[in-house]
C-alpha cells in the first residue's frame, strides 16, 4: 500500500532520461475509487556549454567583435537569463498508470504521452482531499483526511483521518477509514454512507 502524501508527493522519478521529473500533484476521480493522473514537474539539466546564447548581449558581442575575438562555444556570451530559461520547470500531465512502484522505487515510463489539463475539470486533487472533511450521509462528521492510502495500482484503500470524534476511543492517533465505491467527493467534502463506522480501523 501506498500513503500519496507522504511517500508520493515530492517524490522523484527515475528514467533513462538526464531530465529530473518529481511527482507534484496526484488527482483522483470523484468516486473515490482510483487515482487518475500524475502533475509531474519536469527539469532538463544544463551547464554552460549547452545553455542557449543571448543573442541580445550586444554590447559584449561588440567587446568581443572589437577585439578581433572570435566567437567560440567558450566565449559566446552566456546570460543568467539564458540559464533561467534553459533550466525553467515543465509541468507535464500524464495518467497515473504511466508510473511504475517497484518496491520503494518510482519509475516513469521512457515515452510519456502528455494529456490536455482540461481532463483535471471533473478530478480532485490530493491538495483538495487533504484535510478534507469527512461525513456520513446524515451530516455525522468522522474526521479529516490525513493521508490518502492506494493500491499500486491505483486503486484508493481508504484514509487515515485525524481530528475525528472516535480518536478518543482508539488507540491510533490516525484511525484508518476503509472506502469501497459507496464513497465519493461533493462539494469539498468526502461522503459515505450513514453507519460507516465499522469501516473505521486502528491502523
Amino acid at each position: 500500500m501506498i500513503k500519496v502524501g507522504k511517500e508520493v508527493l515530492n517524490q522523484k522519478l527515475k528514467n533513462d532520461s538526464t531530465a529530473e521529473f518529481v511527482v507534484k500533484q496526484v488527482y483522483f476521480d470523484r468516486s473515490l475509487s482510483k487515482a487518475t493522473f500524475v502533475e509531474i514537474q519536469k527539469k532538463e539539466a544544463t551547464n554552460k556549454q549547452n545553455a542557449i546564447p543571448d543573442h541580445h548581449s550586444d554590447e559584449m558581442l561588440h567587446s568581443i567583435q572589437a577585439s578581433g575575438g572570435q566567437f567560440t562555444p567558450d566565449n559566446y556570451p552566456v546570460t543568467d537569463d539564458d540559464r533561467k530559461e534553459k533550466e525553467a520547470d515543465e509541468t507535464m500531465i500524464i495518467s497515473y498508470n504511466q508510473i511504475n512502484w517497484e518496491g520503494d522505487d518510482y519509475f516513469l515510463h521512457n515515452q510519456q504521452e502528455e494529456v490536455q489539463s482540461s481532463v483535471l475539470i471533473d478530478q480532485c486533487s490530493y491538495k483538495s482531499l487533504d484535510k478534507c472533511q469527512v461525513l456520513t450521509e446524515d451530516g455525522e462528521e468522522l474526521g479529516k483526511v490525513k493521508d490518502i492510502v492506494i493500491h499500486k495500482d491505483g486503486q484508493i484503500e481508504g484514509f487515515y483521518l485525524s481530528e475525528g470524534f472516535l480518536s478518543d476511543f482508539l488507540s491510533s492517533d490516525y484511525p484508518f477509514l476503509s472506502v469501497d465505491q459507496s464513497a465519493s467527493y461533493h462539494h469539498d467534502k468526502i461522503i459515505v454512507p450513514a453507519n460507516y463506522h465499522h469501516s473505521l480501523l486502528k491502523k
